[in-house]
């Protein structure tokens, strides 16, 4: 069966959760599949497929579909209408899988896969997003399979674009084997590197949904104040953040990173205290698996995602009242025991997702097609 992947966000070179998830598909499928054939659909006019990134041998088969490198108006109509219908036929696709985006080819005898990875954008209220809602609607009803990386998701999939319960599928993430406890020396040249000489909370993320003022909030209202850091990973409006810290009188407790790199991420999951995410929406959320990977002790949100990835192996809080974060980050830093047990419970937690059982999930949704 010929299976047809959008494979052209390999070509990112900035980390993101779309290229970890189309990394983490493609890697799976190349490990736990040999029976049906894959091509990895890029786009350009200027590079072969020689030049792209993933798997090009055995069963997987690398296909660049002619169309500008550069964007444009009017483009996402050329690869739609014209250049992978096109394609399909010249392959003789079966199945179709776009790994996100807001709208499908036009090719009725290939079976299309959609995943949607979450619908922050509507559950938080967006402003936007509510005038394109009846487009996207529209889009996903021409998916002839929905899949979805939470059953949060699937719940708001369900009841905001009322998309059939049958007709989606919930497929869990993993996170990167890079991510494991890292060395003693390189947890101290991490250290080192950003100069954190005392303990330290972790956390990771830019987007306003990451609720980086609601953690700035519970760490000034802390009793920690005076004996942890708080290290924020984040690259905007960090000026913004620097004067909220200053104004709740925090700013020389307060660290802020900027891209980091992976070995960087790594070591600073495994030297941080805890690690602290009270996200208000996460499709699946995936930096708390990587913390749990790496030996982190977990606060995350109650709400969307997070307790299910979480299960019982965090403290959970309401991301909106910082209060409670406060609260959670106290209990943390004053009780080792309950530390050392979330982290032996987090390592456990995290087995129970990986790229490998993601991919296995992917082939029987494409094998029910």
């Amino acid at each position: 069966m010929n299976i047809a992947i959008e494979s052209h966000l390999l070509n990112h070179s900035r980390r993101s959760g779309l290229l970890t998830y189309t990394e983490g598909l493609v890697n799976g499928l190349y490990q736990n599949d040999t029976a049906n054939q894959y091509e990895l659909i890029f786009y350009s006019l200027r590079r072969s497929s020689e030049q792209m990134p993933g798997p090009g041998n055995r069963n997987f088969k690398k296909i660049v579909v002619k169309v500008p490198d550069q964007e444009f108006s009017g483009r996402q109509w050329l690869v739609d209408h014209l250049a992978l219908p096109a394609s399909f036929k010249k392959n003789k696709i079966r199945i179709f899988h776009r790994l996100a985006g807001y709208t499908l080819p036009e090719a009725k005898d290939v079976f299309k896969v959609l995943t949607i990875h979450d619908l922050r954008t509507l559950t938080i209220q967006d402003a936007v997003w509510s005038q394109n809602i009846e487009r996207y609607r529209r889009t996903v009803n021409k998916a002839d399979r929905c899949v979805v990386v939470s059953e949060c998701t699937k719940r708001d999939v369900v009841e905001h674009l009322k998309i059939p319960e049958n007709k989606v599928r919930v497929t869990y993430l993993g996170a990167d084997r890079r991510f494991q406890p890292a060395q003693a020396k390189q947890k101290e040249i991490v250290k080192a590197k950003y100069r954190l000489n005392e303990p330290f909370l972790l956390s990771i993320g830019s987007v306003p949904r990451k609720n980086i003022e609601g953690i700035l909030k519970g760490f000034a209202g802390s009793k920690v104040i005076n004996s942890f850091i708080l290290v924020l990973s984040c690259n905007l409006d960090v000026e913004k953040y620097k004067a909220l810290a200053a104004k709740l009188g925090v700013a020389h407790r307060v660290k802020i990173l900027d891209k980091l790199s992976d070995d960087d991420v790594v070591a600073l999951y495994s030297a941080c205290h805890s690690f602290v995410f009270p996200s208000l929406y996460e499709g699946f959320g995936l930096p708390i698996l990587e913390a749990m990977q790496c030996g982190a002790a977990v606060i995350t949100s109650n709400g969307s995602s997070c307790p299910e990835v979480a299960g019982d192996a965090a403290i959970l809080v309401d991301p909106k009242n910082a209060g409670e974060i406060s609260d959670a980050i106290n209990q943390m830093c004053s009780d080792e025991r309950l530390r050392q047990n979330l982290i032996q419970k987090g390592f456990e937690r995290a087995k129970l997702f990986s790229w490998n059982r993601f991919a296995q999930e992917m082939i029987k949704v494409y094998e029910k097609a």
